[in-house]
């Protein structure tokens, strides 16, 4: 049986070689923008606004980019890896980190963009404006 030490060690060079992977692929192919990955959201519609549930444990909301354009909001963002990661054993490791976005799409009408937060989401909610207010 491995040891608890060796399968950490093997695990941080795997998740080193993915990363170097990543840097490379970029690098052969011109790509500007590096993987990412999309966190999950619930996005519910009320007769005053849409507000969008979106899970992020860990990050803080005012880091995180909202645009909306186009008929679509679109949340950019950086969830960093726990610190406890270089220096403890790893027993499980199922939570997204590194670059995030997510882009969804909703009725093209003016809206007033706010933030809060609820246990381990962001909340983002949009406020319905008249059509004539930008």
């Amino acid at each position: 049986m491995i040891s608890k030490s060796i399968q950490n060690r093997m695990l941080a060079d795997a998740l080193y070689r993915l990363g170097r992977l990543d840097e490379l692929r970029q690098l052969a192919f011109g790509l500007g923008q590096p993987l990412t990955w999309e966190p999950p959201l619930d996005l519910i519609e009320t007769a005053t606004e849409l507000v969008a549930y979106v899970v992020l444990p860990g990050v803080d909301p005012a880091s995180v980019e909202i645009e909306v354009a186009g008929g679509a909001l679109t949340l950019r963002g950086l969830r960093t890896r726990p610190p406890e990661l270089t220096s403890s054993s790893i027993l499980r490791l199922e939570l997204p980190w590194g670059r995030f976005e997510r882009r969804v799409t909703i009725p093209d009408v003016p809206y007033r963009v706010t933030r809060e937060t609820a246990p381990g989401c962001l909340v983002v909610r949009l406020a319905k404006l008249p059509e004539d207010v930008s």
